[in-house]
């Protein structure tokens, strides 16, 4: 017999009143995102942020790649879990919200731990191929319908025990 737990406001208040406090530019994003309507559902929650930085410390990821920006949140968190010697190459092809996340990264003090480039993520992630790039942490969450692309795609980047994260699967 299996159990669930539902994920409802308690549960997130209960996360997050028992976690580390978020740093003051991750609650920036939340609040700027919070004012753009519908769309700030674009962030992930604060608790798979949580979730994420528990992933990088217990294995010591130092190389990440992200398909898929949005403002920064995610990034942002990542950047903030991984050693000075990791960094993170984001994927995204909105130059407005890629603008707006590199602020947040200069604001946080993180950008040099982040190279985002604003591009088709499919052309990008063909060249990163065909350098033989590697990384340790993929997260996919760009465009739903580009999903089995992006993963077959990662598979080639994933290094031998990188892990793959996918947003919105079910």
């Amino acid at each position: 017999m299996t159990k669930s737990i539902i994920i409802n406001q308690n549960l997130e208040n209960y996360i997050s009143n028992n976690s580390v406090d978020l740093h003051p530019v991750q609650q920036e994003i939340i609040e700027h995102n919070n004012r753009l309507g519908g769309i700030k559902k674009m962030q992930i929650s604060v608790t798979q942020g949580y979730f994420m930085q528990f992933i990088i410390k217990n294995n010591k990821i130092k190389k990440i790649l992200e398909i898929g920006t949005f403002t920064g949140y995610s990034a942002l968190t990542m950047a903030l879990a991984i050693d000075d010697d990791g960094n993170i190459t984001c994927l995204d092809k909105n130059k407005e919200t890629s603008d707006i996340a590199i602020n947040f990264f200069k604001k946080a003090k993180v950008d040099n731990k982040i190279n985002l480039i604003c591009d088709n993520a499919s052309n990008i992630l063909s060249k990163l191929i065909k350098k033989n790039n590697t990384f340790d942490l993929i997260f996919i969450d760009a465009d739903k319908e580009n999903y089995i692309n992006y993963f077959k795609q990662s598979l080639k980047l994933k290094s031998k025990k990188g892990i793959i994260l996918i947003d919105n699967t079910l």
